[in-house]
């Protein structure tokens, strides 16, 4: 099972507690658009844990509304924004879905030059979406997998990006947040399903059921890695997880990410 910290400065410090190394970094590409600033420092980050850490690569993206947020700092959140995808999808020749397309534009030209570098990633854009509280849920599932679709055929089609294993974060039938079968693209758009904070057999089983048993199914955010050892003696082998920000870790966090380093399923970078 695949070890994964989000953020560079955790991420060396889960190693230096530790003595070993996270082998997936996960980044966040939500000051990269133009509009969010322009920050596009965590490119060199992700080339250079490529490279110099023969590491993997792993991008969430806090899409801040492209317009209509109260706060660009929280305007991915449904209640700071009154961006509303289901109207700007209908009228594609608003000002609001040109400002939609750029941000996807500017995502799309940090991944081309991780491209031009042989560093693949697994992007994982509108996650959480079934819980309703990021705009891009927040009108139900039709809407959001039609936008899934049109960033997945920018960036394959016009932008030409083929480096790029596709996360699909959806929760599991047993959280009661809607049918998954209903948020779910398709296979034929998505290589990876993950969950969030949800690593027990049966939510394992309901997205492999999900997917026909065809794709990884993985962990992309957890405040408590689970031990590798268990999950795969339950019969739930996912391919790997990635704790969240350092920051919001709970009491149990330290412990369980100590643990679950040192398990010796688990693989790290040393």
């Amino acid at each position: 099972m695949f070890s994964g910290q989000t953020d560079l400065g955790d991420a060396e410090w889960v190693e230096r507690q530790t003595g070993k190394a996270p082998v997936i970094l996960a980044l966040d590409f939500m000051s990269t658009p133009k509009s969010m600033g322009g920050d596009t420092s965590n490119t060199s980050v992700a080339i250079d844990w490529s490279r110099k850490r023969n590491g993997i690569v792993a991008y969430q993206w806090h899409w801040s509304s492209p317009t209509g947020a109260k706060d660009r700092n929280k305007g991915f959140y449904t209640n700071s924004t009154t961006f509303d995808l289901a109207s700007v999808l209908a009228n594609r020749k608003s000002s609001d879905y040109a400002a939609m397309l750029a941000d996807i534009d500017d995502i799309a030209a940090q991944i081309q030059k991780l491209r031009d570098a042989n560093v693949p990633v697994l992007f994982r854009p509108l996650h959480e979406a079934q819980g309703g509280w990021f705009w891009w849920g927040s009108k139900g599932p039709k809407a959001c997998v039609e936008l899934y679709k049109l960033i997945f055929h920018r960036m394959t089609g016009v932008h030409r990006l083929h480096n790029i294993a596709w996360v699909w974060n959806v929760y599991p039938a047993s959280q009661n947040k809607g049918n998954p079968d209903d948020w779910y693209p398709g296979n034929d758009l998505v290589d990876v399903v993950a969950t969030d904070y949800l690593q027990g057999k049966r939510d394992y089983d309901d997205l492999v059921r999900l997917t026909g048993g065809k794709k990884l199914v993985a962990i992309a955010e957890t405040m408590n890695p689970p031990s590798a050892q268990q999950c795969f003696a339950d019969g739930a082998p996912w391919a790997y997880w990635v704790t969240w920000a350092r920051r919001d870790w709970n009491k149990n966090s330290v412990t369980d990410v100590v643990a679950a380093m040192k398990d010796p399923l688990t693989l790290t970078s040393r």
